[in-house]
């Protein structure tokens, strides 16, 4: 197999409700018609989802980092990647100055990365050590291209308003996108000036 097409009604292993079955759906839904995509419930874990794959229950499944590289190792093919960014999500408790001190840290943590990414590759070890297959790995094994890290911002609302309508017309929510109700863009834009005026200051 060396494309995506090739899924067509074929099962792929997806983890329901998480942001990388959503990922595996839109990879998918690139490649062939709605109706010839064909998806199984897989475990949240992505070593669970590594080892049925290797088993045989299912033709393809969405890994996460090391076991992309893991899963390469082992002999499989990389038929389709995609990056996504996520979108902090906080309660009415959460007020500006909190929300604007991780905003902080992520920044940070972005800047470190992106300036030594072969360093920070340690860290996907590290979660999942005792995995014989994981521990395998030598920092040299992996490919730097795949870790993209970005600064946070506010999100767009057309970014919001597609991301909604697109998960209603697969079923994975309900209702209609209200930007007003969605987005807090008080608590958004205050943490942002916040965490911008600390960097700055």
């Amino acid at each position: 197999m060396f494309t995506p097409q090739e899924l067509a009604h074929r099962p792929v292993g997806l983890d329901y409700g998480n942001g990388t079955a959503y990922a595996g759906l839109l990879m998918l839904e690139g490649a062939m018609p709605r109706e010839a995509v064909t998806t199984v419930a897989a475990a949240t874990s992505p070593a669970e989802r590594f080892a049925r794959l290797m088993r045989g229950d299912f033709a393809a499944t969405v890994l996460q980092e090391p076991w992309i590289t893991v899963a390469e190792k082992a002999g499989c093919r990389l038929v389709s990647t995609t990056f996504f960014h996520g979108t902090w999500v906080a309660t009415r408790d959460v007020d500006p100055e909190a929300y604007a001190a991780l905003l902080r840290a992520i920044t940070k943590a972005v800047h470190r990365i992106n300036a030594d990414k072969r360093r920070y590759v340690s860290y996907f070890k590290r979660d999942w050590a005792g995995h014989p297959e994981v521990d395998a790995l030598t920092a040299d094994d992996f490919n730097l291209g795949r870790i993209q890290v970005k600064e946070p911002g506010p999100i767009p609302e057309s970014e919001a308003r597609w991301a909604w309508e697109w998960m209603s017309s697969w079923g994975l929510i309900d209702g209609t996108f209200d930007a007003a109700a969605q987005i807090d863009r008080r608590l958004e834009g205050a943490a942002h000036e916040l965490a911008v005026a600390v960097r700055t200051g």
